[in-house]
């Protein structure tokens, strides 16, 4: 798997941690509001770890096997948490090497709809959907999949809205999922330097269900005569849905614009009715769009899973980069790499 976006490799990679850092970062502050040491990572942070996990274990399967339905690998990435949640019994523990990071088996509040899916072992799909769920957790879990560019073996769209299918069952889920990652992906393929939020949502609106697209719209224009208005923010994103928290993170974003507001951007973010789901998908903007760097590490090294996630990260971009545990027809250059990132 290789990407063939815009910017120098290493802006993109530090484009990738950051996002992912800051979907982590954004849910964790809005849930401890007492700001305790360390910073407990949410359920949804804890998922889009195994996004992340059985994204690289599918292009590996890809890769040695030949064949590869990415969703199923998905479900069972998130049948690995299930089992380091204990909510889902399976003869055999989990394996890879996420399974042993022992934080992911603390309960870090609900996941409804995953847990149904799981408990029901029936993986929806958008011809057979599960349940009728349009929970935030199935834009903000997915958002890892921008790393996946249109030349890409997947589509980050088609990976996003097949594996928001998994566990919720609500159309609109699947369609803001795709959209929240094709964002993404315009974010992250940004020229060096080119940080008009505004500007890269709307190349990024043509082509999204018009639904969303529209309220993307309405959110950027809404940001731009009322920025920071908890009263629009509270307009844009009145649910729990995944509609919802995408226009609120992109209100919120836009609201606060430069590397210097972030934390007032996310502290806004913080205080809309479903505020783990805005300001985590507020942190993941800013971070595909400024990059790793612009997380203070004070505040980066409080989390929990920072280690945990910025290895994610990192290994994410070499699968799609260098593909490091080689293929069936060519020797891995990391010895290691199957073992950490089984291909099933």
């Amino acid at each position: 798997m290789t990407n063939a976006l815009e910017p120098h490799p290493l802006v993109w990679e530090s484009r990738v941690r950051g996002s992912l850092l800051g979907l982590a970062l954004g849910e964790s502050l809005a849930f401890d509001r007492l700001e305790s040491d360390p910073l407990p990572a949410g359920t949804c942070t804890q998922l889009a770890a195994f996004t992340v996990e059985g994204t690289i274990r599918a292009a590996m399967r890809s890769l040695h096997r030949g064949i590869c339905h990415p969703p199923s690998v998905l479900w069972s990435a998130y049948g690995r948490w299930g089992q380091l949640q204990g909510v889902l019994e399976r003869d055999a523990p989990p394996d890879g090497w996420l399974a042993q990071v022992s934080q992911l088996g603390r309960r870090a509040g609900d996941a409804p709809a995953t847990v149904s899916a799981l408990q029901g072992n029936r993986p929806g799909s958008p011809d057979a959907p599960a349940g009728g769920s349009l929970g935030w957790h199935a834009l903000v879990r997915g958002l890892p999949f921008a790393a996946l560019s249109a030349q890409a073996h997947w589509s980050d769209v088609l990976m996003a809205s097949e594996c928001a299918a998994l566990t919720h069952g609500h159309p609109r889920s699947w369609t803001t999922a795709a959209a929240g990652v094709r964002l993404l992906n315009r974010l992250l393929a940004a020229g060096t330097g080119d940080d008009d939020l505004p500007a890269l949502v709307t190349d990024a609106l043509p082509g999204l269900d018009e639904e969303v697209a529209a309220g993307l719209r309405t959110a950027l224009w809404a940001a731009g005569t009322r920025p920071g208005q908890r009263e629009v923010l509270f307009s844009l994103a009145p649910s729990a849905g995944a509609p919802s928290v995408l226009m609120g993170g992109i209100y919120a974003a836009a609201s606060f614009p430069g590397p210097e507001n972030i934390d007032q951007a996310l502290k806004f973010a913080a205080t809309a009715r479903a505020g783990q789901g805005v300001s985590a998908m507020t942190g993941a903007v800013l971070g595909s769009l400024y990059g790793v760097e612009v997380w203070p590490v004070p505040m980066l090294v409080r989390h929990e899973l920072v280690w945990a996630l910025d290895t994610l990260a990192r290994d994410l971009v070499r699968q799609l980069n260098a593909n490091p545990g080689g293929s069936s027809v060519s020797a891995p250059d990391d010895p290691n790499w199957a073992t950490r990132y089984p291909g099933w």
